[in-house]
C-alpha cells in the first residue's frame, strides 16, 4: 500500500487524508459532545448521569456483551469444523449440501427472519437468552470462509498427521486451526461487530422481554442529556477490539487471496 501511493504521489494521499477525515469526523463529533465544557473545565456529567444515576444502562451493555461473545465463540466452534467437513472430507452429497449454504447465504437477512422465528416458538425459546443466541450462531458464510481456506491446505500434510494421530480434534486443533488463524481473527471481529449491533433480532425474538434486551435496542430510548455519553459507550468495545486486534487483522487479509 506505501509502495502505491509513493508511485501515484500526494494527490492520492490527500484524497485517503480527507476520506478519513469525513469517516471520523462523527466519531470525533461524539466523543467531543459527551464532554461539553462547564465554564473552563470538562465536565463529565453524562457519564455520571449514566453510569451512576441511571445505572440501568450498564445491564443492557452487559446484555450486548453476553449476546456477542457467546455469538462469536458459538460461530466459530460450530463453523470450523463444518468448514474443514466440506474442504477435505469426502462423502455423498457434499457439493449439494454447500451449494444449499451458499443459497441460504445469498438469502437477504430479513428473509430468515420469519423461520427463525417459527423454529423457536415452537422449541419454546421465544423471549430467552437462548432466542437471540443460538441463529446468529449458525453462519452460513462463516462455513464459506473457513471451507475456502481449508481448500488451500494440501492434502499431504493432513494425510501424514493421521498417519501420526487418528484424532481428529488433534488434527483440527494442531494442524489446521494453525493454517487458518488469520480467517478465525478476521471471523471473531465480523461476528462480535455484527452481534454487537443487532437489532432486529432482539425485537423480534425477544418482544415480551424488555429487560434482555442488548444496547442497541435501547440507546434510541435513553433520555436526551445522555445521548453522546451513551454513544461513546457503545462504540467503546468496538473501538478496543479494532486497536487490539488491528495487526492481526492486517494479517488476516493479506492471506486472503481467493
Amino acid at each position: 500500500m506505501r509502495a502505491y501511493i509513493s508511485k501515484t504521489g500526494k494527490p492520492l494521499l490527500i484524497v485517503l487524508l480527507l476520506v478519513a477525515i469525513v469517516f471520523a469526523a462523527p466519531v470525533i463529533m461524539t466523543v467531543a459532545l459527551s464532554l461539553p465544557f462547564g465554564g473552563q473545565r470538562v465536565s463529565l456529567g453524562q457519564y455520571a448521569e449514566l453510569l451512576i444515576t441511571n445505572y440501568t444502562f450498564l445491564r443492557f451493555f452487559w446484555n450486548a456483551a453476553l449476546y456477542a461473545v457467546c455469538i462469536t465463540l458459538g460461530c466459530i466452534a460450530l463453523s470450523f469444523p463444518l468448514g474443514f467437513l466440506f474442504a477435505k472430507v469426502k462423502f455423498p452429497g457434499r457439493d449439494a449440501i454447500f451449494f444449499v449454504y451458499i443459497i441460504v447465504m445469498m438469502l437477504p437477512f430479513q428473509a430468515t427472519l420469519l423461520p427463525n422465528f417459527i423454529q423457536l416458538k415452537d422449541w419454546g425459546l421465544m423471549n430467552t437468552v437462548w432466542a437471540l443466541i443460538l441463529p446468529a450462531a449458525f453462519s452460513p458464510f462463516a462455513v464459506f470462509l473457513f471451507r475456502q481456506v481449508m481448500k488451500s491446505i494440501p492434502n499431504e500434510l493432513i494425510e501424514y498427521t493421521l498417519l501420526e494421530t487418528s484424532s481428529t480434534m488433534k488434527l483440527l486443533r494442531h494442524i489446521i486451526f494453525p493454517q487458518t488463524r488469520p480467517a478465525v481473527v478476521a471471523l471473531s471481529i465480523m461476528v462480535f461487530c455484527e452481534s454487537w449491533n443487532m437489532v432486529e433480532q432482539a425485537m423480534l425474538f425477544a418482544y415480551n422481554a424488555p429487560q434482555l434486551h442488548p444496547l442497541s435496542v435501547v440507546l434510541p430510548l435513553l433520555p436526551g442529556d445522555v445521548t453522546y455519553a451513551a454513544a461513546t459507550v457503545y462504540m467503546f468495545p468496538i473501538l478496543i477490539l479494532f486497536f487490539l486486534c488491528k495487526e492481526a487483522l492486517s494479517s488476516a487479509m493479506e492471506h486472503f487471496h481467493w
